[in-house]
């Protein structure tokens, strides 16, 4: 059997998502046999036949024009995020995307470096860490060169709590954002096992197709030697490096948070003018998020 195609998955999911009265339609007297709408029900809503609509969905169809598109959209319920994700589907790059040895530019290290107060770490379109600054090493020993953004969230140790669940959707929202979801290379093939390995949950989660960057999202670090900080996750893409980004975690101005991250900062300082004298570092430096 055929796999399909990233849009027709993409289709089949999010319509399974929707409940009808969701999009002002009847649910009707007699039961349904299917989750969410049926296909003529979206058919209907986009202003399209429902002929054309089963051949997107059983991917017969790759290039449907911005209208259809958009009138997918608001028959599914489609958030703006998820609108352009969907726009993306439909549209593949007419050349892969530059690949990136993780080399981090010289110009994006002295920029970071003149924000010593943030905590920072360069990522990869997979959410690898190709460079962590002393920050965020202190702020969580997850941080780490080498490791990926969302396996830090499905690894074994980390409570199963309800923040871990919301954390854990963010992630893989954002994976599907970043990632080229045309690229089915091994690469990619590689991550999505080592993370179905990780946690069943992960699986669960990306079959659900959502698709957004976390901006402004709250994460939340449990730190021994400061307390617990709420800090912004931001992050920035970065042309012409084949899709790294900057990522930050920024706290709310004059906050408790503002000051803790102020004081782990300080301590980071301390450490590295000790370093700079000769004295050895202190053991554990880097602690549990």
């Amino acid at each position: 059997m055929e796999r399909l195609g990233p849009l027709a998955q993409f289709l089949r999911a999010r319509r399974a998502l929707v409940q009808p009265e969701a999009v002002a339609l009847r649910r009707g007297a007699s039961a349904r046999r299917v989750d969410g709408l049926r296909r003529e029900e979206v058919a209907l809503l986009a202003g399209i036949s429902t002929d054309y609509y089963l051949k997107l969905e059983q991917g017969r169809e790759l290039h449907p024009s911005t209208t259809v598109l958009d009138g997918i959209g608001r028959a599914l319920a489609l958030e703006p995020h998820l609108l352009l994700h969907l726009h993306r589907l439909a549209r593949p790059p007419l050349a892969p995307a530059p690949r990136t040895d993780g080399a981090v530019s010289p110009t994006l290290l002295g920029l970071i470096r003149s924000m010593p107060g943030v905590p920072c770490h360069v990522l990869t379109r997979r959410l690898d860490l190709v460079y962590v600054d002393p920050l965020a090493e202190r702020l969580s020993r997850a941080f780490r060169v080498g490791g990926n953004l969302v396996a830090m969230v499905f690894r074994p140790e980390a409570p199963r709590t309800a923040a871990w669940h919301v954390d854990a959707r963010r992630a893989v929202a954002y994976l599907r954002a970043s990632v080229d979801p045309h690229d089915d290379g091994p690469e990619i093939a590689r991550l999505l096992d080592e993370l179905r390995a990780l946690d069943p949950e992960f699986e669960v989660l990306w079959e659900l197709h959502e698709s957004g960057v976390p901006n402004g999202a709250p994460t939340f670090f449990a730190h021994p030697e400061v307390g617990t900080m709420e800090l912004r996750y931001q992050a920035f893409g970065l042309p012409g490096t084949g899709g790294q980004s900057l990522g930050m975690y920024v706290p709310a101005p004059g906050g408790p948070s503002a000051e803790r991250l102020q004081l782990l900062a300080q301590l980071v300082d301390d450490e590295s003018l000790l370093g700079d004298r000769g004295a050895p570092r202190k053991p554990g430096a880097t602690t549990s998020r």
